[in-house]
């Protein structure tokens, strides 16, 4: 999300140290200071290339974010036919993040289907890159939708990233808490993350500023901005204390989480004694210390997925 400007200079600065090296000192740029101009216009021509073009969906209308753009990965169909059962009887609903689609709950969702759960998983709001409200406002219909099918009166979901946001703006500002039974945080900004890694280091002058806020516009769209702490959304969602009246709560980070700054504002905190019995905070790392998984790997890592799955059996056996 909005560390895409740093981290966009570091794989650049990356590439060209081969480079610098054999230049003379006199000539050679600071290997950790590329300007941002240089950054921007590499930026640029990376996607006036043909080559590199071939990457992204065609956009006719010029308006797409890149993040929208993106050839999808993975593949995960629907099936309506699916139906909760005694053993499993809420239905699993996969919410998608920025730039993704329901694809990359591909190896999670057959996971949960084997274990005997019937999952789903919406797309919506240009791959997560409109405006928070509007994407959460889909899926809710796209809940309700489920529920209706399915018969069941409440939902599991599991949401990655923005996907969570958009699942906890539904459930407290438009209503939809009574209809979640449980809810599974994956490397979700839940507090939200930083503009430090895109404009603390670029605002010694207002072009820097504004081109900050350009890279963030033009990857992640409007929704973008929406992940900074302090922003409206994010106050919205935690107003009054970060838990929903009878929703349990499952939140997973990872301590080499680059998009989520720090990574600690996943976590959702219980304010009272019988709140604590709802929520659990958990890192990939306590399940395997060597592990290293990135933002963007949490809904198809082989760890992230065996949590996931344990805890959903673990609210079966609780509730039996």
């Amino acid at each position: 999300m909005v560390d895409a400007f740093n981290d966009l200079r570091r794989e650049l600065t990356n590439a060209l140290k081969s480079v610098w090296k054999n230049l003379p000192p006199s000539n050679a740029p600071e290997a950790d200071s590329l300007p941002d101009d240089v950054v921007e216009e590499i930026a640029a021509n990376y996607y006036r290339d043909p080559k590199n073009r071939t990457k992204l969906n065609d956009d006719s209308s010029g308006s797409l974010p890149v993040l929208a753009r993106m050839k999808p990965r993975g593949l995960f169909e629907d099936d309506w036919r699916a139906r909760p059962t005694k053993d499993r009887p809420w239905p699993v609903i996969l919410v998608h993040g920025t730039g993704a689609t329901k694809g990359d709950w591909q190896d999670l969702g057959a996971d949960l289907r084997r274990d005997g759960w019937a999952v789903f998983a919406p797309e919506f709001g240009q791959r997560a890159t409109g405006p928070v409200a509007e994407s959460a406002a889909q899926i809710g219909a796209y809940i309700d939708t489920v529920l209706l099918a399915t018969g069941a009166k409440q939902a599991i979901i599991v949401g990655h990233s923005q996907g969570g946001v958009l699942v906890r703006y539904w459930m407290r500002v438009l209503g939809g808490t009574p209809r979640v039974k449980h809810l599974v945080s994956l490397a979700v900004p839940n507090h939200g993350t930083t503009m430090g890694g895109i404009v603390s280091p670029l605002l010694r002058h207002n072009r820097s500023e504004a081109m900050a806020n350009s890279v963030v516009h033009s990857w992640f769209g409007k929704a973008g901005f929406e992940m900074i702490r302090g922003h409206d959304t994010i106050n919205a969602i935690n107003e009054g204390g970060d838990l929903d009246p009878g929703v349990t709560y499952l939140c997973i980070a990872t301590h080499f989480d680059t998009v989520i700054q720090p990574p600690e504002t996943c976590f959702l905190e219980a304010t009272t004694p019988e709140e604590a019995g709802r929520v659990q905070n958990i890192w990939v790392e306590n399940l395997d210390p060597n592990s290293v998984v990135l933002h963007e790997a949490m809904p198809y890592d082989s760890r992230v997925r065996a949590l996931v799955r344990a805890d959903l059996s673990r609210l079966c056996t609780k509730n039996g």
